[in-house]
């Protein structure tokens, strides 16, 4: 028997995910489908990573159309042939946050706004989603054969950045950025080593942010001399 041909909301998830894995290939999202009496939909879930706009920005266009509650119906459009599938009555985007990135949008929140009152429900999740835009930023990282992914200790060719002292407002401890002076394709990889090396990414500083000089700590992961696909960065420190 041969492999069964998926069609419809099947086939539409399928091209959605496959997507979303290309635009963002360290999120990992969740699409599934569904078909009742009247149509089918498709759910997409995921954990931090970009925010609900940028991916409903990309999705909406997998739906058929929009249910106008003025007319009490549903107005189908065409989908665009090219995009290689049936698409779905509906496509629902489900975004979460994990405890990690709430404590750290909080954290940058009262920073940037003052304390903020939970109290106030809407100021609050008001400011703390202003706050995810400004500073949290995930941007699309289309796949570039050119290339080279950070998998462990790989890196992009001919990375180069720079280690700038700098002050933590809140406190006036010191704090380090790290801002990479060359263009990278493959940021959400770049984004994956400094994360794992304690640093985060800020929309404001235009850098990654550490609370320690990461200068060697630079040099020892993306300059590994057991891998031969390691190139070594020709980073400076300021």
């Amino acid at each position: 028997m041969g492999k069964r041909q998926l069609t419809g909301a099947a086939l539409t998830a399928k091209v959605i995910k496959q997507r979303l894995k290309k635009l963002y290939p360290l999120v990992k999202f969740s699409v599934t489908s569904d078909t009742f009496s009247m149509g089918d939909s498709v759910d997409i879930r995921w954990t931090d990573g970009p925010l609900q706009d940028a991916v409903n920005a990309i999705t909406k266009q997998y739906q058929h159309g929009n249910f106008n509650s003025m007319e009490d119906m549903y107005e189908y459009e065409n989908i665009d042939e090219s995009l290689g599938c049936d698409g779905a009555k509906y496509v629902f985007c489900h975004r979460s946050i994990s405890d990690e990135r709430r404590t750290a949008l909080i954290a940058k929140a009262n920073e940037y706004f003052g304390q903020l009152d939970p109290s106030d429900h809407h100021t609050y999740q008001r400011r703390l989603a202003k706050t995810e835009e400004m500073f949290f930023d995930y941007p699309e990282t289309e796949a570039n054969p050119s290339a080279i992914s950070i998998q462990g200790n790989r890196v992009m060719e001919g990375l180069e950045y720079e280690v700038n002292a700098d002050v933590d407002t809140r406190d006036n401890s010191e704090i380090f950025v790290v801002k990479v002076k060359t263009r990278v394709d493959d940021f959400a990889s770049l984004r994956q080593i400094m994360d794992s090396l304690g640093g985060y990414y800020s929309r404001f500083k235009r850098g990654f942010i550490f609370k320690e000089d990461p200068t060697a700590s630079l040099n020892g992961v993306l300059s590994d001399s057991d891998n031969p696909n390691a190139i070594i960065p020709k980073g400076t420190c300021a």
